[in-house]
């Protein structure tokens, strides 16, 4: 942290979680994020949304709610796909994503909480199956301390939202005091930063087991149900229209390929159908946009589009919006 350009925080204190929601940014800051294949400056503005000002907000107006590939991770914000819908379509985007593990129920509870409340006529919602079925259940997180709200099943296809009754919001446990403090002044901290995420990478693999995974078509049921519950509640509770895009990693790509059916998986076939029965809404499935070099679209470090993914998916954004 000492040895930061001026003006700027660090990662770990712009990327703040303290609202129902959870995860976000801290307000009229900067940081930045250096990794082998980028370096990234995210700026937040006076709302904490990674966005310009919301100060002028028109009824024309476009909601974005999504995790990192709305908010632009990895990639500076004339890069973000949501400046190049902006570019294309000559509309403006309110970009409510956030990284951070951020699923389908914070989708909700931030729209329904804190984005409906700017004037809007459209909303555009990315869905990424790779994580968002896992994000919020509480059965992939238990023990976790993080102050982030996750589902709990009431009944048949009907759930509700809760936080952990011992979860912290930033830095007011010993722990994370303590870390923090270890992180912003010594360098040695570095060391016991790779160690730990090593360490998360080897959890993740094991947990996962199968190495051919696939969260667009081996996603639980249930996951899909609780997921599909949140999404409709954005869709069916607001006035305006909704798209939803629905974004593939290259292991999505590469079943898809070999001949995994669309039609036969439980949440696309339900939106695939929602969308022809429901003239406010649209499904824009990108894995059925494929481009013709799939690496390029991604960060070669990192799992998150390069500016060539987020140009890419911008396009096909805009396209449709042209249509309408």
């Amino acid at each position: 942290k000492l040895y930061l350009d001026k003006g700027f925080i660090p990662n770990d204190e712009w990327w703040i979680e303290d609202n129902s929601w959870g995860p976000w940014h801290k307000s009229n800051s900067s940081t930045i994020q250096k990794r082998s294949c980028y370096n990234a400056i995210y700026t937040s503005n006076e709302i904490g949304a990674r966005d310009d000002s919301f100060e002028i907000n028109k009824d024309n107006d476009i909601i974005l709610l999504g995790d990192s590939f709305a908010e632009g991770y990895g990639v500076n914000l004339e890069n973000t796909s949501q400046k190049y819908i902006e570019d294309l379509t000559k509309k403006n985007v309110l970009n409510f994503g956030v990284s951070q593990n951020f699923g389908p129920v914070q989708y909700w509870i931030v729209y329904d909480k804190f984005a409906s409340k700017y004037k809007h006529n459209l909303i555009i919602i990315y869905f990424l199956p790779d994580n968002d079925f896992s994000e919020n259940d509480y059965s992939n997180w238990e023990g976790s301390k993080r102050y982030r709200p996750y589902y709990k099943k009431i009944s048949e296809n009907k759930y509700d939202t809760f936080i952990p009754i011992n979860a912290l919001k930033n830095y007011t446990s010993f722990t994370k005091k303590l870390k923090k403090i270890l992180k912003d002044n010594f360098w040695a901290s570095n060391l016991f930063v790779n160690l730990n995420y090593k360490y998360k990478i080897y959890r993740y693999n094991k947990k996962k087991k199968n190495n051919n995974f696939s969260g667009y078509f081996d996603s639980s049921i249930e996951q899909q149900k609780a997921a599909i519950f949140f999404l409709d509640k954005i869709i069916n509770t607001s006035s305006v229209d909704v798209i939803l895009v629905s974004i593939p990693r290259p292991h999505d790509f590469k079943r898809y390929f070999a001949g995994e059916s669309l039609e036969k998986t439980y949440w696309n076939n339900y939106f695939s159908k929602k969308d022809k029965l429901n003239d406010q809404f649209k499904f824009i499935d990108l894995i059925k946009f494929s481009p013709k070099n799939i690496n390029e679209i991604f960060l070669k470090c990192d799992g998150h589009w390069s500016p060539n993914g987020n140009r890419w998916a911008a396009q096909i954004i805009a396209e449709y919006l042209e249509k309408k």
